[in-house]
């Protein structure tokens, strides 16, 4: 009896160990979701085509993990009901035929919960192109950060297709002021479209931060995806992977959902603030010494930095800044300390 316990034991352990390697292979139930929203406001503009130019299946939007049976984690895929390229068609019909072509190069819907809320995030990379019948020319790119909150009690696709509602109404709108010159007439108000631009893909970041005090020094390495730009003021979220030295112990901390909120002052230089919750373990240096007690390995950090960046709108190469940080770390049986420093990153964008 105690060896068949003991064996079922170990299988579950081994379940519990290897799922989330495995995870990719478990997939649930697709999500199926309506583009359109009957908006008066889409039939004022038309498309005499739209391209599909991602690279997965034309239905696709998005993609998100939950647990199956409590446990298991699983990719959760969200489709539209027709391919993405034939509902934007039948969602811009226009009574008259269309003097625009629609390449997509991004439309996603990415996915993240709290404990009572959903927040949604769709973006998009669409440019538009000028069509007389025989040749095309590139009118601009849009790119789209459009977010949208739920309660978590309400129904998962009703948030879909609310956040598609309105993406829908926010480019029916913004179509008719490119028609009619806005953003040349007063430069600045489509600050997410570019004229005359073909389409910049996102950016894979590298980079590394050194931040350095009075008697404590550390430096942060992480590697992220960020988004072209479609807001003057925009979040990125990231992992980050620190390393600090303080007088009594050194740690190493893991932060998973790292947020940096950037405002883009000129067309090179990016104020970011970086705020950082992390959690990882120490190595006293009083081993020999002291005691200590086993919860004494856990290290919590939160730290906030302010920077100002040089970074190149819309184009790939170096990134570096200076700025300041706030730093403040626990650790059982010890009172919170506070400190502050100056940091110095530099990264290259690709």
């Amino acid at each position: 009896m105690k060896t068949n316990l003991k064996c079922f034991l170990g299988l579950i352990l081994t379940i519990a160990f290897f799922s989330p390697l495995k995870g990719q292979e478990w997939v649930a139930d697709t999500i199926s979701v309506h583009f359109q929203c009957g908006d008066s406001l889409t039939k004022s503009v038309g498309f005499s085509k739209v391209t599909d130019l991602r690279n997965v299946d034309p239905r696709f939007i998005s993609v998100y993990e939950k647990k199956k049976w409590l446990f298991f984690p699983v990719d959760q895929i969200v489709h539209t009901h027709l391919p993405l390229s034939q509902g934007l068609l039948d969602a811009f019909s226009y009574e008259k035929p269309g003097v625009y072509g629609l390449d997509v190069h991004q439309f996603y819907i990415s996915y993240s919960e709290t404990y009572f809320k959903r927040q949604l995030n769709l973006f998009s990379t669409l440019t538009v192109n000028s069509d007389n019948g025989q040749s095309s020319s590139p009118t601009g790119t849009f790119y789209y950060e459009h977010s949208f909150e739920q309660k978590k009690k309400e129904p998962l696709i009703d948030a879909y297709e609310q956040l598609l509602c309105e993406w829908q109404k926010s480019f029916a709108s913004d179509m008719l002021s490119v028609g009619e010159g806005l953003d040349e007439l007063v430069p600045g108000s489509l600050y997410h479209f570019r004229r005359g631009q073909q389409a910049v893909k996102r950016n894979f970041y590298i980079e590394t931060e050194a931040f350095a005090g009075l008697n404590f020094w550390g430096v942060d390495a992480a590697l992220w995806f960020s988004e072209p730009e479609g807001m003057r003021s925009f979040t990125r979220q990231l992992g980050v992977l620190r390393y600090v030295e303080h007088p009594t112990f050194r740690a190493i901390a893991i932060g998973r959902n790292v947020r940096m909120w950037h405002y883009r002052i000129t067309q090179n230089w990016v104020f970011t603030n970086k705020v950082a919750m992390l959690m990882g373990f120490n190595n006293w240096k009083d081993m020999k010494t002291v005691a200590h007690k086993l919860e004494e390995v856990l290290y919590f950090n939160l730290s906030f930095s302010q920077r100002i960046n040089y970074n190149r709108f819309d184009q790939s190469g170096l990134v570096f800044g200076l700025g300041f940080m706030q730093d403040m770390h626990y650790v059982i049986y010890h009172n919170p300390k506070l400190k502050i420093g100056a940091t110095m990153n530099i990264a290259y964008k690709f």
